[in-house]
């Protein structure tokens, strides 16, 4: 059972691909960085390409014929899709996509296609909890991709028959992390000894999901013999406010205090976050069983320990160096 990964030298990717291998997979991971420049794989085969080359993952698909394929390439997340310019998104989101769907096409295998989207592909959450069928209205270039991929998703499932299906996360996090969004940057400022000011968005609401439930309901959604839906919610069910978030950190360290402001949350410079919430997880609850098991403040427990610990070894090494 050979089981490609785009993007796998990423945040999701990496941890996914571990996960794939330890459940008895034959994994192909892809990315654009080298190589030598790609973390450990745990013995998954590594190759580096672009998604956005049409003839090399054409290519690659007809040598390996996967049965499986999980996407995770993309440009990621509000900021980013914003600070890089609209048209970097549109080629690595969409048209990248695209050339995914029209390879898997051609060759017949694939059983089935793992599409990672995500809470902006919704806008302004419409409900809380919000379900799968709530109205879609994304108004950020990275919601507006995510909103295209999965109608050309939809598009290939209905007139080529394309096995796709949309598993749509909310704001992961998790060791490594490799963004500057909440929880990260406090993490390290109580890590480093220093309190944190945010200046708005206390009342920003968000189904904070630790990368452990969903690397799980990845694999559920992957390895379910049937799914009766093309789209999955994938979160813990429960928002936290920003407030909330940091009165979870203080309990942890007490000694750590952070000022915030009201209103909604910039994910960057004059960009405001939309209206969210919480996931209704009710689909993949009662069609895989999903239930998530990391809660916000083990999730926030782990990752912490985990920077106090790197900060401890490396602070050792420099006095040995001394």
């Amino acid at each position: 059972m050979t089981t490609l990964v785009t993007g796998g030298a990423g945040f999701i990717g990496r941890l996914l691909v571990k996960a794939l291998v330890e459940h008895g997979h034959d994994v192909v991971a892809i990315d654009r960085v080298e190589c030598s420049e790609a973390p450990c794989l745990n013995g998954a085969e590594y190759r580096s390409l672009d998604i956005t080359d049409r003839v090399a993952i054409t290519d690659l698909i007809d040598a390996v014929r996967p049965e499986r394929v999980v996407h995770t390439a993309a440009v990621v997340g509000v900021a980013a899709s914003v600070g890089s310019g609209l048209l970097p998104t549109i080629q690595v989101n969409i048209a990248g996509s695209v050339n995914l769907f029209e390879a898997i096409n051609s060759i017949g295998s694939v059983r089935r296609i793992i599409d990672l989207s995500s809470e902006e592909y919704y806008g302004t959450f419409a409900a809380d909890p919000l379900p799968e069928d709530a109205v879609a209205a994304p108004v950020s270039p990275y919601g507006i991709s995510k909103f295209a991929v999965e109608r050309l998703g939809g598009y290939y499932a209905e007139t080529a028959g394309l096995p796709y299906v949309a598993a749509r996360l909310c704001w992961v996090y998790g060791p490594d992390f490799p963004r500057t969004r909440l929880p990260e940057p406090w993490l390290h400022d109580i890590a480093e000894g220093r309190n944190s000011i945010l200046e708005k968005g206390g009342e920003q609401r968000i189904d904070f999901t630790h990368i452990d439930d969903v690397v799980r309901g990845i694999l559920l959604l992957l390895e379910a013999e049937t799914l009766e839906h093309r789209a999955y919610n994938i979160g813990t069910g429960a928002a936290y406010s920003i407030r909330e978030l940091a009165a979870v950190l203080h309990a942890l360290r007490p000694s750590w205090n952070a000022v915030v402001g009201g209103g909604r949350l910039d994910l960057s410079p004059g960009v405001e976050a939309v209206t969210k919430g919480a996931y209704d997880l009710s689909r993949i609850q009662h069609e895989l069983g999903y239930e998530p098991r990391v809660s916000l403040r083990e999730g926030l427990e782990r990752n912490l320990a985990l920077i106090e610990e790197r900060i401890r070894s490396n602070q050792q090494e420099r006095n040995k160096n001394d």
